[in-house]
């Protein structure tokens, strides 16, 4: 079966005024180990990983030996990766319905679906 990645984008400040307060944290947790075990238990997933909040990343750019290392993302970013899951679908339109629940939608982000290329058998 197919693999897709289900990349999670989400803004990197608050709307002006709005105020996150523990146990809003703990709710958004919550519903995060919600979705993640309904969507292990209905046999989609496959891994996940969150990405640091507060590490800004590499980025490397150039073109053969000519690379440069900065540090990332900018602070003009408005927006960062937070982090993925690994799931299985039949197509790309049962990865899009697996993926219209995630949190991360509810909470104004956006989720970036890609299929992962097969390359077992190049090993």
């Amino acid at each position: 079966m197919p693999q897709y990645m289900l990349v999670s984008h989400h803004g990197t400040e608050l709307p002006a005024g709005f105020e996150l307060t523990p146990e809003m944290i703990q709710g958004v947790i919550r519903k995060y180990n919600d979705w993640i075990a309904k969507t292990q238990q209905a046999g989609h997933l496959v891994s996940l990983n969150k990405l640091k909040d507060r590490d800004p990343g590499r980025h490397l750019t150039g073109f053969g030996d000519k690379q440069v290392v900065t540090d990332g993302p900018y602070a003009e970013t408005k927006e960062v990766i937070g982090g993925y899951w690994i799931i299985t679908a039949a197509n790309y339109d049962e990865a899009v319905r697996i993926a219209s629940d995630c949190p991360t939608l509810e909470f104004g982000g956006r989720i970036e679906v890609r299929e992962v290329e097969d390359l077992s058998a190049m090993s």
